[in-house]
């Protein structure tokens, strides 16, 4: 039988219909799987919420909960009275026993916010990185860690606390409906040895091999504060968040009252604390007690 064109666009026609159907068929089910998969690891909008958090300065101190504690569980003998901390245009004021610290700007560097739950074990929970003078772990280990913890943000990011007290940025992610316990988080030390490191230099070029920068006066003197303190934190929240309703959100405090707190009263000076010795490792071990965590829905910086 001859085959005439009609014939040829016909069959054209017939193997391009077939060819459509399978791609369609395959689209769908790839489609299928991903909201399975979805489904199944507790993120899909049906079994998630929206929790937001965010970084402030504390306004009120926590010094004397800090100087009453010790290894033995008795209160040390620690002169001196407890910061006071007002707020103004030009930054926040910390006064101690005559001397008077101004911040105007405070910089973190955080990487890996995560909530954890109450039930989970994260995989790194006794893989502290908490040496102030290495960061050996890889950005792939790192970011591997916490598996069961609800990831927040990932990082490295730059957090600039508002000095006023106000509430800073926040991110907002879905996270499954539960109980958490604590926020988890890296205070990072950037290197020059970490792909993500690098980039952030790039945008951020005053972070170099540092997680923190102040910038103020202490007794009328100008100061840069700098350190390298890196430590993976896990800070309590002061009463469990339940997600299940939505429109939760979570405050970290950073009470800078107690960064520079002096033995013997007064506060230290930031530029003393720049210099490696034991003021300098006072500083950092009062930087890693100096945060706090609580449910805040109206962001205000107070504990509901």
């Amino acid at each position: 039988m001859q085959t005439t064109p009609s014939m040829v666009t016909a069959h054209r026609s017939r193997t391009i219909s077939r060819t459509i159907s399978r791609t369609v068929s395959g689209v769908a089910a790839a489609l299928a799987a991903i909201t399975v998969s979805a489904c199944s690891d507790g993120t899909s909008p049906s079994s998630a919420y929206k929790v937001g958090v965010g970084f402030q300065l504390a306004r009120t101190s926590n010094a004397q909960a800090l100087l009453a504690s010790s290894v033995e569980g008795s209160a040390p003998s620690v002169p001196g009275t407890t910061p006071t901390i007002t707020t103004s245009a030009a930054g926040m004021t910390i006064t101690r026993d005559g001397d008077v610290l101004l911040i105007s700007k405070a910089q973190l560097v955080v990487r890996n916010v995560k909530l954890k739950s109450a039930s989970a074990v994260c995989s790194d929970d006794d893989d502290d990185e908490s040496s102030s003078g290495s960061n050996s772990n890889s950005s792939s280990q790192r970011d591997k860690d916490d598996d069961d913890c609800a990831a927040i943000r990932v990082g490295p990011y730059l957090v600039d606390v508002p000095v006023s007290g106000a509430d800073g940025a926040r991110v907002a992610v879905n996270v499954p409906a539960g109980t958490y316990s604590s926020i988890r988080l890296w205070l990072h030390k950037v290197t020059s040895s970490d792909s993500a490191d690098v980039a952030f230099r790039r945008a951020n070029p005053d972070f170099r091999d540092i997680s923190v920068r102040l910038v103020g006066t202490y007794n009328g003197t100008p100061f840069t504060f700098v350190n390298d303190v890196n430590a993976k934190l896990t800070v309590p929240l002061t009463t469990p968040l339940v997600v299940g309703t939505g429109g939760d959100d979570v405050t970290v405090t950073i009470d800078l009252s107690t960064w520079f707190l002096r033995s013997s009263g007064g506060l230290y000076s930031p530029a003393a604390a720049n210099t490696p010795g034991q003021v300098r490792a006072q500083v950092q071990n009062n930087i890693r007690s100096a945060f706090r965590a609580f449910k805040d829905k109206n962001k205000d910086g107070r504990e509901d």
